[in-house]
C-alpha cells in the first residue's frame, strides 16, 4: 500500500497493484506489478508526437538499420 500511495503522490491515477511476479529477492520481499496513468499536458503531447513521427520516418537511401550489416 506504500508504493501505491507514492504513486498518487507523483501524480498517477488509476494506480493498481495488477499482480506479484513469484519472484523473491529476500524473505522480506516479493516481485510485483504495478499499474497507473499520468495526463500529459498538450505541450508533452506535441513532443511526444514529433518524436514518434521522426522515428516512424524511412531511413535515407543506402542507410542502413542499426546492427545491420
Amino acid at each position: 500500500m506504500d508504493f501505491l500511495g507514492l504513486l498518487l503522490k507523483a501524480g498517477f491515477h488509476r494506480a493498481t497493484l495488477r499482480g506479484y511476479t513469484g519472484s523473491k529477492s529476500s524473505p522480506y520481499t516479493e516481485g510485483a506489478l504495478f499499474y497507473g496513468e499520468k495526463l500529459v499536458d498538450a505541450t508533452a503531447q506535441d513532443a511526444i508526437r514529433s518524436q514518434a513521427e521522426h522515428l516512424a520516418e524511412p531511413l535515407p537511401e543506402g542507410a542502413c538499420e542499426p546492427g545491420s550489416a
